[in-house]
């Protein structure tokens, strides 16, 4: 609703303004980021299965620091290259700021990735609904009550810096009071010392993890500065809402792999192969299998849907939206597999099949979009979508064998 809204009112030129304000901090902390969360789950619901409770604290510990240094590393490198990047990606040199603005608030955002793995290992799902409820509520009213005073693109960034910062807050505060009740106290005093034995295997799967992210960061969030620099905001106001639109299924996909990991970091830890199997099978014939064709099926809708929404100036957006649901459609048909290769520690196996899609991606990053613009881009990152999840597929099908 925000997206669609602001898309309206500020037109698709602001409107992919305002995208690439928010791509730049955005893209430089995935660089670093080490997704820390995905290893806490995994680590955390095996330890509390266990009923290894100091070496859970650690694990948070470990988790919170690792987390806050990335954001730190983060910050400084936004500082640096801001006013580059408002100049040369942007193309508005006044905007360095905001970029700063929204870099600056991945501070406090650091709380939520181990916070989040806390309350899921522990299956405190309502109260995530109701941090990621309150926030967006605050986000929506923010971002469209500053757009709706005249501060356009600034209205946008500001709107979402200080939703990210609550966010971080509320989800620090309720995973810290439920890790001292359910592990018997605080993990600021936890012994990094628990975790000897098991060091080099978190290390590597933070590593890898890493490497994960900054893969995904280029055909997921490196497409609109990739974009804007080649081409102009206009075009990039065009994809960003064809992604916003499509992003909905991705409130789906996020819940449901919520869900499933620490399930299947569960039944890992304690070596029960058979009974992951079973899970897999059902949650992929009962629930990814119908979804995604579902989806796909919504698409000859969106020439209807689209520009009723958002105004005829949008019209242009409609075949990127369309490419970009089909591939949108995919991953959630496979929401269940990313979860299965991290529950089993396959994390090197996945880097492999993210390193390929992303070699792929380049290529055409740089040879397509300069011709071909959003359309272009947006055929190529549905095609890799669904080429990612077959060869995933494909390798797992065989280790069964």
């Amino acid at each position: 609703v925000q997206g669609i809204l602001v898309a309206r009112w500020l037109g698709p030129e602001l409107y992919g303004v305002a995208a690439l304000v928010m791509s730049v901090p955005s893209i430089v902390y995935t660089f670093f980021d080490a997704r820390s969360a995905e290893a806490s789950v995994k680590f955390l619901s095996e330890f509390d299965a266990k009923g290894e409770r100091e070496r859970a604290l650690a694990m948070c510990k470990a988790g919170y620091a690792v987390d806050f240094v990335i954001a730190g590393m983060a910050l400084l490198v936004v500082l640096l290259l801001a006013p580059w990047a408002a100049k040369s990606v942007v193309k508005r040199p006044e905007t360095g700021w905001l970029i700063i603005l929204y870099g600056s608030a991945f501070l406090p955002r650091a709380l939520t990735g181990t916070s989040y793995a806390v309350l899921a290992t522990l299956g405190r799902f309502p109260t995530i609904a109701l941090i990621n409820m309150l926030t967006n509520a605050l986000r929506v009213g923010l971002v469209l009550g500053l757009v709706g005073l005249g501060w356009q693109v600034a209205g946008v960034v500001w709107g979402n810096a200080i939703a990210m910062t609550v966010m971080g807050l509320l989800y620090g505060a309720s995973a810290y009071g439920l890790a001292k009740s359910q592990w018997g106290r605080s993990w600021l005093f936890a012994d990094w010392a628990r975790l000897k034995g098991r060091r080099k295997e978190i290390l590597a799967f933070l590593a890898f993890n890493d490497l994960n992210a900054l893969l995904g960061m280029i055909p997921k969030q490196l497409d609109v500065v990739i974009l804007g620099y080649f081409r102009n905001p206009i075009e990039v106001g065009y994809y960003k809402l064809a992604k916003s639109i499509v992003g909905v299924v991705g409130y789906v996909v996020g819940p449901l792999q919520s869900v499933v990991y620490p399930e299947f970091a569960r039944l890992c830890g304690v070596g029960d192969a058979n009974a992951l199997w079973q899970k897999v099978r059902k949650l992929a014939l009962q629930v990814g299998l119908p979804l995604g064709l579902v989806v796909i099926s919504s698409s000859p809708l969106l020439p209807f849907i689209l520009p009723a929404l958002t105004g005829q100036a949008y019209r242009p957006a409609v075949p990127a939206a369309q490419l970009l649901l089909i591939g949108s459609a995919i991953w959630l048909g496979f929401f269940w597999l990313r979860p299965v290769y991290f529950a089993q520690g396959r994390f090197r196996v996945w880097t492999q099949i993210s390193t390929v899609i992303v070699l792929l991606s380049i290529v055409v990053f740089f040879t397509v979009t300069p011709q071909w613009g959003y359309l272009g881009l947006s055929f190529w990152v549905m095609l890799m979508n669904g080429l990612g999840h077959a060869i995933g597929l494909w390798i797992i099908s065989r280790s069964k064998e």
